[in-house]
């Protein structure tokens, strides 16, 4: 959440912002999105520090989103993308203020259209909750009784939806609308006169057919398209110059590059906030060793009864049972459905959570499942003393041994702990048009005289058509590239015949292409969305280091109270409250965090306050203001419930920090992917429309030289 906007920054620096602001907001209003989207976010990434001044530039950013979203399919994946965009950009500012109620509206709307798209009830949770802080606002004043009344609508309609079963609707992500996907191939009556008659032509001919003359290409465009589409397929053959038929562009400073990578690093590098935490504030995850015992295991359920009756034997006959990778294959497996179904569906998400190289498994979350395992295990007549002997617990395998009650219990929590919808969102669509940007077929030069396109040999060996790697154009002459190909069949008349629609649709995808616009709407939303992975992370990472604090001087007031307890001489014990308050006024002076969180976790004890919420206390004027004894069997109560509290928290603080660098991880991935310029992705279906002409032509003269010949010869 961004701090007040109201904080002081120089005049200059404020009429800088607005100025950007007010030239944005004319661009968003004369239709011109991408302009108002690149300005505002430069603005905020040049403001840095400054940033939270900026929250009418996140404010449009939001609109701009929310429109873009309004404007998609209903159930289009790619108008979802733009709702998290969106509810990102209002995020940033949801102070209770009068000023921030345009933000509380972008975010309710915002998050009951991600509930209504996506079928869960999270987001109608969340949208409640801002509708409640914002009627918090608008109760105050008779000025805003409309605003008022429709928060109080988007309230109701969102508690309802909360209450709704069969709210939890899969998320699946459709096929993404895109040019290369609409190509229709055309099997008509002509596609069988076209094959019938290129089968029947020379070799000679059929290799000069594939020899496309560029200034005929040019002059079949402007006729049959205009010079407006003249004008734009010359600039998606600049490659001509550069030699690349395709790049990768940045979308806020236009940076090109010639390499997926080196496109990868200047993203990251120039416009993604960076946060790097303290290497010992980071979470730990799982080792490699219990990584690889959790996903090779069968997880099937153990008959209890049985698996007690042979560990009694097994302790007579001094046998030990053998582990191999975690995993003993002694063990009676129990004819059990529900339980063998749910383990199943645990066993899935644990080893979603347990890939090498993006392992979200927290230690904290696998200690506090083996100590519920446990504590919950019922193995009638076997001792615990046996079980921790042969390191029963250290293996995965002793969860297959839960009943069904307390399976169902850990596969709800570990569901709720390791699903992002964002990730699987973003990146199916990302790579939806990151494969529909890639083309098979080659397209080159003849010699350095640039007069001739040279289309990809291997459509005359009829080949298997593999994505073509290499995005450089290379020159041949245009006699010998072909002079070793025999060619086969009719394949060439399928593949020019297989092109979409040239129309306006069309038009304006080449026009994006041709201007280095492509898919920079898309791009510019999922930056949105990494930007706010990263001020989660920060976020995180700083309510995990108040946790740790916390931790430390809940064990301070534990041993204080121990010590307690532990004095030889009983007549000189005091109470827990008093030896916690004398503390508490030894501390009064001292300038450190411990001091502060220390008086916060004897004020959390006194009061019975659970769970913690972390406010740091600069006196202890509350606490002597707490008048009321506390006995001993309290304080401990209080002690108790906090220490669980606590460890509850940091099973889903943890695994929160590890989900969320993971998502950035796979996310980050995707900016190139969405960078590409990919020039042939134009050129192509317009040469093939020049082709399908060119091959009509060759047939309807050739037709009427026979019908010529004919004529001779019957005059004859």
């Amino acid at each position: 959440m961004m701090k007040n906007p109201e904080k002081k920054y120089d005049k200059e620096t404020k009429k800088e912002i607005d100025d950007e602001y007010n030239l944005a907001k004319g661009y968003w209003k004369k239709g011109n999105r991408i302009e108002a989207l690149m300005l505002t976010e430069k603005t905020i990434s040049d403001q840095g520090k400054n940033e939270s001044s900026c929250y009418v530039h996140h404010e449009l950013q939001g609109d701009i989103f929310y429109q873009l979203a309004e404007e998609t399919e209903i159930t289009n994946d790619i108008k979802r993308v733009y709702l998290f965009a969106s509810l990102d950009a209002f995020s940033m500012f949801t102070l209770p203020c009068h000023d921030a109620l345009k933000s509380f509206r972008g975010c309710v709307l915002s998050l009951i259209q991600l509930g209504d798209q996506l079928g869960i009830k999270k987001f109608y949770r969340k949208a409640a909750s801002k509708a409640y802080q914002a009627l918090s606002v608008t109760n105050s004043s008779e000025k805003y009784t409309a605003l008022n009344k429709e928060f109080d609508g988007w309230y109701g309609y969102a508690e309802e939806k909360k209450k709704e079963k069969n709210s939890n609707a899969v998320v699946t992500v459709s096929e993404t609308s895109t040019m290369a996907n609409q190509m229709v191939l055309k099997k008509k009556n002509p596609f069988q006169q076209l094959k019938f008659f290129w089968v029947n032509l020379d070799d000679k001919t059929k290799r000069d057919f594939l020899v496309v003359d560029f200034r005929k290409l040019i002059e079949y465009i402007q006729n049959e398209y205009g010079k407006e589409v003249k004008r734009y397929f010359r600039k998606c053959v600049i490659s001509l110059i550069s030699l690349h038929w395709r790049y990768w562009k940045c979308h806020i400073c236009s940076q090109v590059n010639y390499c997926f990578t080196d496109c990868k690093m200047h993203i990251l590098d120039k416009h993604v906030h960076k946060y790097e935490p303290e290497f010992s504030d980071r979470p730990k995850y799982v080792d490699e060793i219990l990584a690889d015992m959790i996903c090779c295991g069968d997880w099937k359920p153990v008959d209890i009864a049985q698996a007690a009756n042979l560990i009694n034997d097994r302790i007579k006959s001094q046998k030990e049972f053998v582990y191999v990778n975690g995993w003993c294959s002694d063990w009676p497996v129990a004819g059990d459905e529900k339980r063998e179904t749910i383990l199943k569906q645990f066993s899935e998400v644990l080893k979603a959570s347990c890939p090498r190289e993006n392992c979200t498994l927290s230690c904290t979350l696998w200690d506090w499942l083996i100590d519920y395992t446990e504590e919950h295990l019922d193995l009638p007549g076997v001792s615990g003393s046996y079980l921790d002997k042969c390191s029963f617990f250290k293996n995965p395998q002793c969860i297959c041994f839960l009943d069904l009650k307390h399976l169902k219990h850990i596969l709800k929590k570990f569901s709720q702990l390791t699903t992002d919808v964002r990730e699987s969102l973003v990146s199916k669509v990302v790579n939806q048009l990151w494969e529909n940007s890639l083309v098979k077929e080659r397209l080159d030069l003849e010699g350095h005289t640039n007069s001739n396109l040279l289309l990809d040999k291997r459509l005359l060996c009829e080949e298997e058509l593999e994505l073509d790697q290499n995005e450089t154009v290379e020159h041949y002459e245009s006699t010998g590239i072909y002079e070793d190909v025999m060619p086969k069949g009719d394949k060439i008349v399928s593949w020019i015949l297989d092109c979409p629609k040239i129309d306006k649709e069309f038009m304006s995808q080449m026009a994006k292409v041709a201007k280095g616009l492509h898919n920079r709407e898309i791009w510019l939303a999922v930056l949105r969305i990494v930007q706010g992975l990263v001020r989660k992370k920060e976020s995180y990472y700083d309510k995990r280091r108040k946790m740790l604090s916390y931790e430390k001087m809940l064990c301070e007031v534990e041993t204080i109270c121990d010590r307690e307890d532990t004095r030889k001489n009983v007549n000189q014990r005091s109470t827990y409250e008093f030896a916690l308050r004398t503390e508490c006024e030894k501390l009064v002076g001292k300038q450190d965090d411990n001091r502060k969180y220390f008086w916060t976790v004897v004020k959390d004890v006194f009061v019975k306050l659970c769970p913690p919420v972390f406010g740091v206390l600069e006196d202890m004027e509350c606490i002597s203001k707490l008048s009321a004894t506390v006995s001993n069997d309290e304080v401990k109560k209080s002690m108790l419930r906090l220490r669980k509290s606590l460890k509850e928290m940091f099973l889903l603080i943890d695994s929160k920090i590890l989900r969320n660098e993971c998502t950035y991880k796979k996310l980050i991935d995707v900016f190139p992917k969405l960078s590409v310029v990919e020039y042939r992705l134009v050129v192509l279906p317009l040469v093939k429309k020049f082709l399908q002409d060119k091959l009509k032509k060759m047939m309807e003269t050739n037709s009427n030289s026979v019908a010529a010949g004919d004529s001779v010869n019957m005059q004859g």
